[in-house]
């Protein structure tokens, strides 16, 4: 006896169902890897769709989020108290609350002694940054014609946009301490 052709409605119901089944199982992944991140409020699946809750408490932090999950800046929606954004993870629609991104936001530019806001976060141009193979970079005091900030490493006389750094080494952290290299009593490298 031959199965019957499923009808193009069934067929949907079941295209549906495995693609919310893809969600709860991405979801679940998410919530492995968020277990240590006390940032992570709730992450759960919503039909085809997951949604996430963070609480942000300092721009690193949204920023290793939203690179996680795939989000550009220029999709945030911003709110009084937070920010909503659409991503992805694993092919999957990733709807992000992150409360209080605003006030972070607001933090970094009061303390920042020359702030400038790029992607969603706000440098301090007044610091050296470091991008995540450990180079420094900085600021001279010169600009592109559009504003953007032109940085150098480490006193070389090429210059490159804080864009182009950002994209290609970043993400960036300020650098807030200087090292000192220890010396013996009469000068010398220790």
């Amino acid at each position: 006896m031959s199965e019957r052709e499923l009808t193009e409605l069934e067929q949907q119901a079941i295209a549906w169902d495995r693609t919310c089944a893809r969600a709860r199982a991405v979801a679940a992944t998410i919530r492995e890897h968020a277990a240590d991140h006390p940032v992570v409020k709730t992450v759960r699946p919503d039909r085809d769709r997951i949604l996430v809750a963070l609480h942000v408490t300092d721009q690193a932090q949204w920023t290793e989020w939203r690179r996680y999950f795939g989000i550009e800046h220029v999709t945030e929606q911003p709110l009084p108290y937070a920010v909503c954004a659409e991503g992805h993870r694993d092919g999957v629609r990733v709807s992000v609350v992150a409360y209080d991104v605003p006030q972070v936001r607001a933090r970094a530019t009061e303390a920042a002694a020359r702030p400038f806001l790029f992607e969603g976060t706000v440098y301090d141009l007044a610091l050296p940054q470091q991008d995540k193979q450990g180079d420094r970079w900085y600021f001279q005091g010169e600009r592109r014609e559009d504003g953007m900030p032109l940085l150098s490493m480490d006193g070389r006389p090429e210059r490159c946009t804080l864009a182009n750094v950002v994209t290609q080494v970043g993400p960036l952290t300020p650098v807030t301490t200087t090292s000192t290299p220890v010396t013996r009593e009469d000068g010398e490298a220790a």
